[in-house]
């Protein structure tokens, strides 16, 4: 019986819909539409994430004009997304709007960071200033994207600490990542103190009905809410509800005999 959890999680990723999760920073209020539909994988990951809170008293790490990257993890923390934090998931396939617009990641759009194909874990990124470079990693793949007025708030980071120190630049002087998995929120409040928080972040929406995402996924590139298709095609007879429904019956039956089989 062990196939039967794997077997209800890809069905009911099927009925996934934009889920909105919103933020509290140290400079103010950011809601984030999280779109399983762009990249499944990914938004399962952020939203578990969410849930156990690892998202909450984070810094922010890299606020280099690009990008304003958070999510790194340090050795002693504790609490319930301990093992999720650790764990690599696989990288979801580029979405249609991503390949239309060159590999390109949008202003606003968020993302994970990575260090090789299939590194994704919970150090993720907005996307600031779009260039032709960021959007080409395997790893670097949209989940969800800030809702306006919210990128005001991504904008107003401080930013006088620039990139991570690896790379050597001029305005490298960015917490070293290393001494951060050492020493946690300790090391960054002593050495980095003009440096922001994501505070807290908690799921608001949830439902089997979505938000009117139209207008910012027509400006993504992105497709639609399947919510929308569906709604269509209910208004021309209901055939997709019966499909559906008739499906449904059909997979639950099946489900049943295997288990009374395997008993």
């Amino acid at each position: 019986e062990h196939w039967l959890p794997a077997l209800m999680v890809v069905a009911s990723a099927t009925a996934e819909e934009t889920v909105r999760v919103h933020c509290t920073t140290t400079k103010g209020e950011i809601d984030i539409d999280v779109h399983p539909e762009w990249a499944p994988l990914g938004a399962a990951q952020y939203l578990e994430l969410v849930k156990r809170g690892h998202y909450n008293n984070i810094g922010l790490c890299r606020v280099n004009g690009d990008i304003v990257q958070f999510g790194e993890d340090w050795a002693d923390r504790r609490g319930p997304s301990v093992q999720l934090r650790h764990r690599n998931i696989q990288d979801d396939p580029k979405p249609p709007g991503q390949v239309s617009n060159n590999m390109m990641l949008k202003r606003g759009q968020m993302s994970y960071a990575g260090g090789g194909a299939n590194t994704r874990s919970s150090s993720i990124f907005f996307t600031v200033k779009p260039n032709p470079y960021l959007g080409r990693e395997p790893w670097e793949v949209p989940f969800a994207e800030v809702v306006p007025p919210g990128m005001a708030v991504v904008d107003s980071f401080y930013s006088g600490y620039g990139d991570f120190r690896i790379f050597k630049c001029a305005n490298c002087n960015a917490p070293d990542i290393s001494r951060y998995w050492l020493e946690g929120n300790s090391y960054l409040k002593r050495e980095f103190p003009k440096l922001d928080y994501m505070v807290e972040c908690h799921i608001v929406e949830e439902k089997n009905t979505s938000p009117d995402v139209t207008s910012t996924h027509t400006e993504q590139g992105m497709p639609t809410s399947p919510r929308k298709f569906e709604n269509e095609v209910d208004d021309n007879g209901g055939i997709a509800h019966a499909c559906f429904g008739i499906a449904g019956v059909l997979a639950a039956s099946w489900i049943m005999s295997l288990i009374r089989t395997a008993r």
